[in-house]
C-alpha cells in the first residue's frame, strides 16, 4: 500500500488521518458519492472489485475492453487526450484482470485489444499521438507473451508469415522483430516466405504496379537478409533480381557489387540498368554510378570523361567539386578544367518570371569564393543575384578592406529577410545585423547606422522588428 510522507504529501497524511476516524459506512459513502459522479470511476472500480473478487472470465474482460475502447468520433485534441485518458485508466486494471488468466487467454485477449484500437482509430484523429502509451503497453505484452504460446514452431512461423506478407493492422508490432523468433521458427518462416515468393513469381507478377512489386519485394526481403547473413553474394543477387524493374532497382545490385570489389559483376548489372531506364533523364544515375566504377577499374580516363560530361549536361558547383575530388584521385587528365568550368559557369545565370534566380544560377560565386577569386566575385555580385548565404560569406571577406561594399551586401540579406513578415525572420535579420556591427569599427559603424535607418525608414510599420531595433541598435532612434 502506498505511503505518504508527512512533509512531502501534508494534505494527503492529514486526509488519511481523518479517514482513519470515519466508520466503515461513512467511508463507504464517502466513495459511493464520488465514483457516482463518473462513469468512468466507475467501471474502474468494478474492474477492481470483480478482480478482488477472483477475476473475470475471458468474455467479462472482452466487455471491460469494449468500455474502455468505445467507438465514437473524436477529431480535437482535448477530445482525444480525454479518450484516450479514460482508456490508460481503465487497462491498469484490465491488464491485472489478464494477467490472472491462463497464456493462451492472455494472448487471445491482448490480439483482441489491439484489433479493438484498430478499428477505434478509423475514427479519431490521434494526431497528438495519445494513444502512444496504451499502443506500446499492448504491442510489448503481445510480443512477450508470443514465445509462451504452446505451439508448434510450425504454428509460430505460420502465425509471423500471416501477419509479414500483409499489413492486416496498422497498430501493431514489427513483424518479424519484435518477436524474437527462435532459429528453427525462423528458418520455417524464411521458407514459407520463399515459397510464396516462387508461387508469385511462376503466376506472373507486373512490376510496374507499386503495390505488386512491394508484395514481391517484402517476400523477399527475409531472404536477401539470410543470404547476406550466409556471406552468399550471388544468392543476395539473385534475389533482388527477381524484383528488379528500372534502373534504381539493377543500381542497387551493382551498388553491392561494387561494395564488395566484385568488379565484372558490378559491371553486368550496371549494364542491366542501362538497359532498363525508362526515360532518358534518369540515365544520369546510371552514369554517375559508372564513374565510380571506372574509378575502382582504374580506368581514369574513361572515367574522367564521363564525369565532364555529366558536369557539362547538368552544371553545378556540387559536381565541379566532385571534379576536384576526381582529379586528386586519378590525377590531372585535363590541367584546362578550371578554365572550362568557369566559362560554362558564366551560362548558367537566369532567373525566373518572378525575378528570383534560378537553381545553380550563382554557380560562378561559389565557384569564386571556393578558388579565393575575391575581387571577380565582388564585380560579379554588383550585377546578379545569389543565395543569401553566399551573399554573407562574401561580405565577411572583404569588409576589412570594403566596409560599405559589405554593409550593402548585407542590406541585400537583411530587406527581403524582414520583408517575410513574422518573428523568426525579424530575429534573422536582427542577428544578421548584430553579427555584423561586431565586425566594423569607427566610421564603419556609423555606415552600418546609416543601413538600419533605411530598414526602419522602409519596414516602421512592422512593430515587432521596430522592437529588436530599439533594443540593439538604441542610437538609431
Amino acid at each position: 500500500m502506498k505511503t505518504y510522507d508527512d512533509e512531502e504529501h501534508p494534505i494527503m497524511s492529514q486526509l488519511k488521518s481523518w479517514f482513519k476516524q470515519k466508520s466503515v459506512d461513512e467511508l463507504s459513502d464517502i466513495i459511493l458519492n464520488y465514483i457516482g459522479e463518473s462513469a468512468d470511476e466507475q467501471s474502474r472500480w468494478q474492474l477492481a472489485m470483480l478482480n478482488d473478487q477472483g477475476g473475470l472470465s475471458g468474455g467479462e474482460i472482452k466487455k471491460m475492453i469494449t468500455k474502455a475502447l468505445p467507438k465514437k468520433q473524436a477529431w480535437s485534441y482535448a477530445e482525444v487526450r480525454a479518450y484516450f485518458h479514460h482508456s490508460e485508466n481503465m487497462f491498469v486494471d484490465i491488464f491485472m484482470a489478464i494477467e490472472q488468466l491462463p497464456i493462451d487467454k492472455q494472448w487471445q485477449l491482448t490480439l483482441h485489444a489491439l484489433v479493438r484500437l484498430n478499428t477505434v482509430l478509423e475514427q479519431i484523429d490521434d494526431s497528438g499521438g495519445y494513444r502512444f502509451d496504451l499502443e506500446g503497453q499492448l504491442n510489448q505484452r503481445l510480443s512477450s507473451l508470443f514465445n509462451q504460446q504452446t505451439w508448434s514452431d510450425d504454428e509460430k512461423a505460420q502465425w509471423i508469415f500471416e501477419h509479414y506478407k500483409e499489413y492486416k493492422y496498422d497498430v501493431f508490432p514489427s513483424v518479424p522483430e519484435d518477436f524474437e523468433l527462435t532459429e528453427s521458427v525462423q528458418c520455417i518462416f524464411v521458407a514459407l516466405c520463399q515459397a510464396e515468393a516462387e508461387k508469385r513469381h511462376k503466376q506472373g507478377l507486373d512490376l510496374s504496379i507499386w503495390k505488386e512489386k512491394y508484395a514481391f519485394e517484402r517476400l523477399l526481403e527475409p531472404q536477401i537478409e539470410q543470404a547476406k547473413n550466409n556471406n552468399d553474394l550471388p544468392a543476395q543477387c539473385h534475389l533482388m533480381a527477381m524484383s528488379a524493374y528500372d534502373e534504381r532497382d539493377h543500381l542497387k545490385i551493382a551498388q553491392l557489387c561494387l561494395d564488395h570489389n566484385e568488379l565484372l559483376d558490378a559491371e553486368y548489372w550496371l549494364k542491366k540498368a542501362y538497359n532498363a531506364v525508362k526515360k532518358e533523364a534518369n540515365k544520369i544515375s546510371c552514369q554517375k554510378f559508372e564513374v565510380e566504377l571506372r574509378l575502382a577499374l582504374k580506368e581514369y580516363q574513361q572515367a574522367w570523361q564521363l564525369a565532364w560530361q555529366l558536369f557539362s549536361q547538368t552544371p553545378s558547383f556540387s559536381g565541379y567539386k566532385a571534379l576536384i575530388t576526381l582529379e586528386q584521385k586519378t590525377g590531372v587528365i585535363d590541367d584546362k578544367c578550371k578554365e572550362k568550368a568557369e566559362h560554362i559557369f558564366t551560362q548558367c545565370y537566369a532567373e525566373n518570371s518572378y525575378g528570383n534566380i534560378v537553381r545553380e544560377a550563382d554557380a560562378l560565386l561559389s565557384f569564386y569564393l571556393y578558388h579565393q577569386q575575391v575581387a571577380q566575385a565582388r564585380l560579379w555580385v554588383k550585377s546578379h543575384k545569389a543565395e543569401p548565404s553566399k551573399l554573407i560569406k562574401l561580405a565577411d571577406l572583404i569588409v576589412g578592406e570594403h566596409p560599405q561594399e559589405a554593409i550593402d551586401l548585407y542590406a541585400r540579406v537583411v530587406l527581403p529577410t524582414i520583408s517575410q513578415s513574422n518573428n523568426q525572420a525579424y530575429q534573422q535579420a536582427t542577428d544578421l545585423l548584430l553579427s555584423l556591427e561586431n565586425k566594423l569599427q569607427g566610421e564603419d559603424a556609423e555606415a552600418l547606422q546609416v543601413m538600419i535607418n533605411q530598414v526602419i525608414k522602409l519596414h516602421k510599420a512592422k512593430r515587432n522588428m521596430m522592437k529588436l531595433l530599439k533594443t540593439h541598435f538604441p542610437a538609431c532612434f
